[in-house]
């Protein structure tokens, strides 16, 4: 998809304000045009699909009871994308049916992050163009953890100054600015358990 085309998501939610507030997220997001639709059950949600092109539907995945997203993708008959919208934490093997997770905590680089990597090629998206190294992700873990910057130079045998330029590193390749964004990040992305983390 081109960057300068409109991008079209609807967001198929029972819940009045979970949908117009995820509608109204979508749309302000910097560097995405987006334009939304809500939908507040299953038959509207397929009417939608099959009479709109969509390019990213955003379900709740108890949304008309048994709702599958493969269905979905076929109904739409087109390369749509389908994103859960995790109210409570999905299990891996829930999680593995759709496109990408989208938290109702979910901090704005984190969806923009998310929204990219969904609508736009490879070469398309910076984000992409810089991976994480493993020391990276090892600060991930231990910051999701809830150590401190001094903490995380003890564990790992670095300086302060080590650990946050790592930090500021992670924040610029994931665009995430937040401890929240960075939990978010590394369960999505299977570097921690719920477990693992103190809510």
């Amino acid at each position: 998809m081109n960057r300068d085309e409109k991008l079209h998501i609807v967001v198929a939610e029972t819940s009045p304000v979970i949908s117009a507030g995820l509608s109204f997220c979508l749309r302000r997001l910097p560097g995405i045009q987006a334009q939304t639709l809500e939908v507040h059950s299953y038959p509207d949600l397929l009417d939608c699909i099959k009479s709109t092109p969509a390019d990213i539907a955003v379900v709740n995945p108890t949304f008309g009871g048994t709702f599958s997203p493969q269905h979905l993708r076929e109904a739409a008959g087109n390369d749509l994308k389908v994103v859960a919208i995790e109210i409570t934490p999905l299990d891996r093997q829930a999680r593995s049916l759709y496109d990408e997770t989208i938290s109702i905590v979910e901090d704005v680089p984190s969806m923009v992050s998310k929204i990219r990597s969904l609508a736009y090629s490879p070469d398309e998206n910076p984000s992409d163009k810089e991976p994480l190294s493993q020391r990276e992700k090892e600060i991930i873990v231990l910051v999701v953890k809830g150590m401190t910057n001094k903490e995380i130079a003890e564990r790992l045998f670095l300086s302060v100054h080590t650990v946050m330029t790592h930090r500021r590193n992670i924040a610029r390749k994931l665009e995430i600015h937040s401890a929240t964004g960075l939990t978010i990040y590394a369960i999505v992305n299977h570097l921690v358990d719920l477990t693992e983390i103190n809510l």
